[in-house]
């Protein structure tokens, strides 16, 4: 090919303006890249690489690049032998040592590109160098080219062959370096595969230049970076680790420690240049030396130059904030490649202080002047606003404190400890005093907020100390610590500090980050209820509030420790607390008057508030009605309390009410609204007997925001309805007629409302209307699943009356059932509702409401099974079946398991036909969704009732010949229901005597076929869906192991032709039997018959 040509598609692929037309579109330029790829994979892409590589690097800046871009092409798509391998590291290192030559000598160090295509060189270079170690490297067939089996070092080939280039000696001319073919340029590049440089010529080369030093700091962090990225794809490298080992770690240390020692703050580019390689070779190290034996290599020299670096050199910190970088990063995820003298020195720079005696040469005089340092830099960071680096500075200090946070338990609070007491006593005084940095947390200092894992996990380690390995005043250390811990961090979260924030920037990370760190204390103070109790934690939180002056209450401390109280109270019962209430109740009115006040300020002139305070308050009403809601278990013993609270949440949700034109300000009362009308619906749900004086209120309540012209959401409604169903549910003293009556109200007014708006549709508002009725359907919902116990029966004024109820609910005079058949059956047959998913799905809701719970049970939506069918049958003609029919089938599941007793097979079969078959081909079967849904209502038979399927007549002419044509399913979730329907009919606990002879006759004739399938399945999907097969398997070689045996041996040479595998599995699985062990032989299988690595 015409290298012309070429060159012309590289300039229009790098967007060259001298070359590329102004008419070149977006399609162009993926047609020129799918035919520049043709010819980089082609057998001329060797050719053509090192022709763009020999061009003029000023006349065509573009071409180096792609030229070395082809190399990489041809080592990942055209090496098939070593002699490729060789020909091509041939290539690719005379290309590098030629323009590294130039790069160093010349003015195109300057072009960007050239530096690229050397990097990209370095890049090939380190690819050829992992091929040529890997484990699975063959010796060349040419037993002629004295070619070495291994390349130990890249960086020592660099040097010799630069070192060379211009050496008269070498016997290569300067133009030779771009002739391949030049036996005198091959024997010189030969010589220096292995050649060894010494230590005097490493530091000589490295001192000629810094571009020299660039030069070989880039290539090995390049190589370290490519073989950590390397080990994610292949496993066969340990012999890689071995040479790195042995001879470029040992390079590469010299050059490191030498250019640390000699550190020049003037040399900014070549400096980050070498802590980026630093950081590559720690983090080649962190990961070597968990999978290889070879991979434990010694920083020490590399730690300790910097650390004396870090805290020596004067160019403003600049330098000391990416040394800490480095070592946040070792801290943060391998802190063990510090040994302990390292550690130690780093405890003294940190704290000013160790738990430990120094170790042997180590000056604490030392320690101690460079511990004076980090305070100046921390004064340094804090006095320039330097947020970021103090950020990166708390995170290298907390990461590192949290490596010893075991032996600081131990020192304080076990007998390991009596020797060093005091030091750990001053240890901890500074830990304090980090936590409480003097600066806004998030917005200025990140030591509070990292520091909570590190109490966290001391609170922890002090709780699972064996009590006989205690100090004898441990738990008062732990108490006294713990204690400050909670003062320090109660005003840390505040949200005055929030303010702060908010006040300073707008950014979600940041907010949300303050967010994070509340919630990580709750977390943490929940960790010290352990060590300090009720009496030191939740009590002093509860006396705090309480003791809040109520004339000039702080709201902010009132919601911090609110906030923290929710924590501690949330799992409690407080009903069987009645220490708790005691406390509470002791301090009643000052308490409930702030957690109140802290709910009104958080609503009041809410509209008028500036952004910020917008949402401040929305924090306040939250943490205030969450509170609330969590001491509803006390409410039940203070119904004085609980009715000025109802009062204070009705007042609250009134002023949601509001009208206005602003979406903010909806969005933000419907955010209000929502915490408050939660709160309300907790309460009637807990002390719905305290509350039965208050149904009056509530009603009325609900009567106004039923309106259609209410401002309240419909959730608001939904949630009020049932609210009152919680009262309702209580309502039992004087007899079913109460209540039933308070229902019949309810129902017959939303009904009204449903009706009214019916007949008054307005076409403009149409879709307003719909979610309107749809809100009104939902509350007769509501309404029901309020009369649903949580537990079985224990009310005792209901036991003595559980008749009466029945009784009446079944007889049902006042016609509620009647009446909610008759909206639902109006709503449905109108096109309008009828042809929405929405209605019908909540239709089926209310229809099997009751289907969930106990038949003595009584409940005013208990529908019969003749009433749930007719309304079906009738409305299932008039739907959208494609997205409706999940709906009708979840109420007929309800009415298999409600209904199983009764239920025949003949009953089953005319549902399977009317709802499923009818429909199969044109819809069902085009849809997975739908034939998930159909293969899962016959599993859910199988788990109620089976017999109503196994002896159906479509068990056999439709549900054995379907689902077995879905085992070849490639949807997933058809796939797994169809597994489990297999699974299920095989081996089921619930068959009768008839059943089980049935099903054995069934799989007796389907086995072999069934086995096709799963196995077919199993060698045909990914490793991921293996388990979606793997019970069915199971179940067959379990329940019937010797024609599943037999069926295997015929199957599986029509799957996989590996006779030894499939022999091999047979007999591992005959022997599992259906056990757990199944799956592993089963994977293995797969495994191997995909030629993949074995388990």
């Amino acid at each position: 090919m015409d290298i012309q040509e070429v060159v012309g598609l590289v300039n229009t692929l790098s967007g060259a303006p001298t070359t590329r037309s102004n008419n070149t579109t977006d399609l162009d330029i993926v047609r020129v890249q799918q035919h520049f790829q043709k010819i980089q994979t082609s057998e001329h892409g060797f050719d053509i690489a090192n022709q763009l590589l020999n061009l003029d690097p000023n006349q065509f800046p573009n071409c180096g690049y792609f030229g070395a871009l082809t190399l990489t092409v041809q080592l990942n798509t055209n090496v098939h032998s070593i002699d490729q391998l060789w020909k091509l590291f041939f290539a690719n290192i005379s290309h590098l040592v030629r323009l590294s030559h130039n790069y160093i000598t010349t003015n195109s160090r300057r072009s960007s590109s050239s530096w690229n295509t050397i990097k990209k060189l370095m890049s090939n270079s380190s690819l050829i160098f992992t091929n040529l170690n890997n484990d699975a490297n063959q010796v060349s067939d040419d037993i002629n080219n004295n070619l070495p089996n291994f390349w130990n070092n890249p960086i020592d080939t660099l040097i010799f062959l630069l070192s060379s280039f211009n050496d008269p000696s070498s016997g290569v001319s300067v133009e030779s370096w771009s002739n391949l073919n030049d036996p005198n340029l091959n024997q010189l590049i030969l010589q220096s595969i292995n050649n060894k440089i010494s230590y005097d010529q490493l530091i000589n080369f490295i001192q000629q230049s810094k571009h020299f030093n660039k030069l070989i700091l880039t290539f090995t962090e390049i190589i370290v970076e490519d073989i950590t990225k390397f080990q994610s794809k292949k496993n066969s490298i340990s012999q890689i680790y071995e040479i790195v080992h042995n001879h470029l770690y040992i390079t590469t240390m010299t050059i490191l420690n030498f250019n640390l020692s000699n550190f020049n703050i003037i040399n900014t580019d070549l400096n980050d240049l070498l802590f980026q390689s630093i950081s590559a070779w720690i983090n080649y190290i962190s990961m070597a030396r968990t999978v290889s034996p070879h991979g434990k290599m010694d920083l020490n020299e590399i730690f300790l130059n910097l650390i004396h670096l870090m805290s020596s050199i004067t160019d403003n910190y600049t330098t000391t904030q990416k040394i800490v970088s480095i070592f946040a990063n070792v801290f943060a995820n391998d802190a063990l490649l510090l040994d302990f003298d390292i550690r130690y020195q780093f405890e003294v720079i940190f704290l000013g202080v160790s738990r430990t005696q120094p170790p042997p040469d180590v000056s604490l005089d030392d320690l101690t002047n460079k511990n004076q340092w980090m305070m100046q830099y921390m004064k340094h960071m804090v006095t320039n606003e330097m947020y970021d680096d103090l950020r990166e500075l708390s995170n290298c200090i907390v990461d590192f404190l949290q490596i010893n946070t075991l032996d600081v338990c131990n020192k304080l609070f076990t007998t390991l400890g009596n020797n060093n007491s005091s030091n750990s006593q001053e240890h901890i005084k500074i830990l304090l005093q980090l936590t409480n940095f003097p600066l806004t947390p998030v917005l200025q200092e990140y030591f509070s907020v990292k520091m909570v894992d590190f109490w966290m996990d001391l609170a922890e380690g002090y709780t699972n100390l064996p009590q006989e390995s205690m100090n004898e005043n441990s738990a008062d250390v732990a108490i006294e610590i713990f204690q400050q811990v909670l003062n320090i961090y109660l005003p840390k979260i505040s949200l005055l500090n929030k303010q702060k924030l908010l006040e300073d920037t707008d950014e979600d990370n940041e907010i949300n980050a303050f967010d994070d760190f509340r919630t990580a204390v709750s977390e943490l103070i929940e960790s010290f209820w352990a060590v300090l109790g009720n009496s030191r934690l939740t009590n002093v939180l509860i006396e705090g509030i309480s003791q809040n002056s109520t004339s000039n209450p702080d709201i902010f401390q009132i919601e911090t420790m609110a906030f923290l109280l929710n924590i501690l109270l949330v799992d409690m019962d407080l009903s069987d607390s009645p220490w708790i209430c005691d406390i509470i109740g002791s301090n009643s009115k000052s308490f409930f008057d702030n957690i109140l006040f802290l709910f009104q300020t958080g609503h009041t002139n809410i509209i008028m508030a500036n952004q910020v305070n917008k949402l401040l308050q929305t924090n306040f009403v939250k943490t205030s009605t969450i509170l609330i809601g969590t001491l509803a278990g006390y409410y039940e013993t203070d119904v004085a309390q609980l009715s000025m609270t109802i009062d204070k949440l009705f007042q609250g949700l009134e002023v949601c009410a509001i009208s206005t034109n602003d979406q903010g300000i909806k969005d933000l009362n419907d955010k209000l609204e929502t915490f408050i009308i939660n709160t309300i619906a907790k309460l009637c749900e807990d002390c719905k007997k305290q509350l039965t004086g208050y149904l009056n209120q509530f009603i009325n309540v609900l009567n106004s925001i039923l309106d259609l012209n209410s401002n309240m959401s419909n959730f608001t409604r939904e949630k009020m309805m049932r609210s009152i169903g919680y009262i309702l549910q209580v309502l039992v003293s004087n007899g079913p007629q109460e209540q039933a009556n308070f229902v019949l109200a309810l129902i017959t007014n939303t009904i009204q409302l449903i009706e009214k708006t019916m007949a008054n549709s307005n076409i403009q508002q149409v879709q307003v209307q719909i979610n309107y009725i749809h809100c009104l359907c939902s509350c007769i919902s509501e309404l029901g699943s309020s009369f649903i116990q949580k537990n079985e029966m224990e009310d005792s004024l209901m036991l003595p009356r559980l008749q009466e109820f029945q009784t009446f609910w079944a007889e049902d005079p006042l016609q509620i059932r009647a009446k909610v058949l008759n909206i639902l059956d109006k709503l449905l047959s109108n096109p309008l509702y009828g042809k929405r998913p929405e209605f019908v799905e909540i239709s089926c809701l209310i229809l099997g409401k009751a289907s969930t719970i106990p038949e003595d049970e009584p409940h005013f939506l208990r529908f019969s099974m003749p009433e749930i069918m007719e309304f079906l049958i009738k409305h299932l003609s008039t739907s959208e079946l494609s997205v409706s029919l999940p709906y009708f089938v979840y109420l007929l599941e309800r009415l298999v398991c409600q209904f199983k007793a009764l239920l025949t097979v003949q009953e089953y079969d005319f549902m399977f036909e009317r709802f499923f078959l009818a429909f199969y081909q044109d819809i069902i079967a085009k849809d997975p969704d739908l034939v998930q849904m159909t293969v899962n209502f016959v599993n859910n038979t199988l788990d109620v009732k089976p017999s109503l399927a196994i002896h159906s007549t479509h068990w056999t002419t439709f549900i054995l010949p379907e689902f077995l044509k879905l085992l070849s399913s490639k949807e997933k979730f058809t796939l797994v229901a169809t597994t489990k329907f297999w699974t299920k009919m095989i081996n089921n606990k619930k068959y009768t005597q008839q059943d089980l002879e049935t099903v054995q006759q069934q799989i007796n004739a389907l086995g072999q076929n069934i086995t096709l399938q799963v196995m077919y399945g199993v060698f045909h999907t990914q490793r991921s869906d293996i388990n979606a097969f793997t019970d069915v398997i199971r179940a067959l070689i379990g329940k019937y192991p010797m024609q599943t045996k037999n069926w295997l041996i015929d199957v599986l040479p029509q799957v996989c032709h590996n006779p030894t595998a499939n022999d091999l599995f047979i007999k591992k699985l005959s022997v599992a039997r259906g056990s757990r062990a199944s799956g592993n032989v089963i994977l293995e299988w797969w495994l191997t018959c995909n030629a993949l690595p074995s388990l």
